[in-house]
């Protein structure tokens, strides 16, 4: 009788889990992906619940009913991205894709021609260009004196360029840093890293004033 019993809750236990896990929910938006209805919306986004506050993996569509974007997200409120992301156009092809570790950017690749992120100026276009304190050179050394070559992949020592892109703010910090071009996930880590740490640059000035700047520097792997 008792084993009888513990059965029988344990099959109510497992229902609950699955019913659980297949949770999902269905939310429309219009085209500037504000909240909307079935009847007006242009894009609508289901939601399935994994585990409750912690993950949730999202599909977004088109009216039409192709994929749009799809990723995962420990957190909806706020949003916290983590895991690969990749979006698409209406034709099914592939636009860009990035990896989020717990709400940071840390790839991103885009396969169309855009414009820098976020308002970002043009390297070239500049009239002052942004400084690195004591200069490119003492950025090199900065960057060689603070890579730590992960031990793991020490037998291993792929070769390549690892592309870092980030923004330099008005006031010299850097921000949205993530790689471009990728060697090995643990080498980008720790370019990231490295990169994140840097002290303020002199920002970019353009038209007397500071802009935010897009900036992309190689670490070449030997």
């Amino acid at each position: 009788m008792i084993l009888r019993t513990t059965i029988f809750v344990l099959c109510l236990l497992l229902s609950g889990i699955v019913t659980y896990a297949q949770k999902t929910d269905t939310t429309y938006y219009d085209k500037d992906w504000e909240p909307s209805t079935k009847a007006l919306g242009s894009y609508f986004r289901i939601t399935k619940t994994i585990e409750e506050g912690k993950r949730y993996e999202v599909t977004d569509y088109f009216k039409s009913g192709k994929i749009q974007m799809t990723g995962a997200y420990t957190s909806l409120s706020p949003e916290v991205k983590d895991g690969e992301f990749i979006w698409y156009d209406e034709q099914g092809k592939k636009e860009k894709e990035a990896v989020y570790v717990l709400g940071k950017l840390r790839f991103k690749k885009d396969y169309r021609a855009v414009p820098p992120p976020n308002g970002a100026t043009e390297f070239v276009s500049l009239e002052k260009q942004p400084v690195y304190p004591g200069g490119i050179n003492k950025l090199y050394k900065y960057i060689g004196a603070n890579f730590v070559y992960p031990k793991s992949m020490l037998k291993l020592r792929p070769k390549g360029t690892i592309k870092v892109s980030f923004l330099i703010e008005k006031d010299g910090s850097v921000s949205e840093v993530y790689v471009k071009e990728s060697v090995h996930p643990l080498l980008d880590a720790e370019a990231i890293r490295v990169i994140e740490g840097m002290e303020k640059w002199e920002p970019g000035i353009q038209s007397g004033k500071p802009v935010r700047v897009a900036y992309n520097i190689p670490i070449k792997m030997n």
